[in-house]
């Protein structure tokens, strides 16, 4: 245990101060700095979107570098398997099959359609399912054709419980997750209140970490895959949520989720 948490502490220390630590620290300050102007130009809706885009697509391309210098970033994936691989017991290898299959892309894709049907048929509108369906697709390609791009291997045989041989980075499982929980968070807190969307943030929160450890336990992926992963679906879930903002708001169209109301009548003199 001590060496493993030698090894993570030298790879963090090395990300600061080694000599990729300056590129590191660059582009920390880049990814911050986008996301900090998106925040404070939050009523410049377009403005805000291009920053938080930029500040996401920043931080997945500084990742995907990190990766290929085989340095902190692989010792530190290394690190964190390895450890992983040595807690493991027959308990929880059940359990993290299980969730890692409800993480898989056939259940994240039926999800999506079952859960796009579900929510345009309780708001009248076409609107939810298409971007439902339209984030989710999106992410899932972008994944696929990043894996294609990068082709990372997976993580060694001896540490997987289940095999994958497909390349690695990033996670399918992660991506799918969280652009799918994503964007359902955003359709059903729509118009609702700060505590329901704390509580919609606390769910997509848990259930993307649910799957990445999972991915992680299992030995079929490296801890940089499964952030990236979260990183690629957050940037489709905030391309996303300005599409379903900019249909909702569409001028000229009419709220379907009550009847409108006929002008009254003015009385004859």
């Amino acid at each position: 245990m001590s060496d493993v948490k030698g090894t993570a502490l030298d790879a963090v220390m090395e990300a600061v101060t080694g000599r990729a630590g300056a590129s590191t620290l660059f582009a920390a300050l880049v990814v911050a700095s986008f996301l900090l102007g998106a925040h404070l130009l939050a009523t410049h809706r377009h403005v805000a979107l291009g920053l938080r885009s930029a500040g996401l697509a920043t931080a997945l391309t500084a990742l995907t570098l990190a990766i290929h210098s085989h340095g902190w970033a692989s010792r530190l994936d290394t690190a964190t398997t390895s450890w992983m691989a040595a807690h493991r017991s027959l308990g929880l290898d059940v359990a993290a099959t299980v969730i890692t299959d409800f993480g898989s892309p056939v259940a994240t894709a039926a999800a999506g359609v079952i859960c796009a049907a579900l929510l345009s048929w309780t708001t009248r509108s076409v609107i939810a399912g298409i971007v439902i369906i339209g984030t989710v697709g999106a992410a899932a390609a972008a994944s696929t054709a990043l894996k294609a791009v990068v082709d990372r291997p997976r993580p060694p045989l001896q540490w997987q419980v289940v095999l994958e041989t497909d390349p690695s980075f990033p996670s399918g499982h992660v991506t799918g997750t969280a652009a799918l929980l994503g964007i359902i968070a955003v359709v059903v807190g729509n118009d609702r209140g700060g505590a329901t969307r704390a509580w919609l943030t606390v769910g997509v929160v848990t259930g993307v970490v649910l799957v990445a450890a999972t991915r992680l336990y299992l030995g079929v992926h490296w801890l940089t895959d499964v952030t990236a992963g979260a990183i690629l679906a957050a940037l489709f879930v905030t391309l996303g949520a300005a599409v379903f903002d900019a249909l909702s708001c569409r001028p000229g169209r009419q709220d379907t989720s009550t009847p409108a109301r006929p002008p009254p009548v003015q009385a004859r003199r």
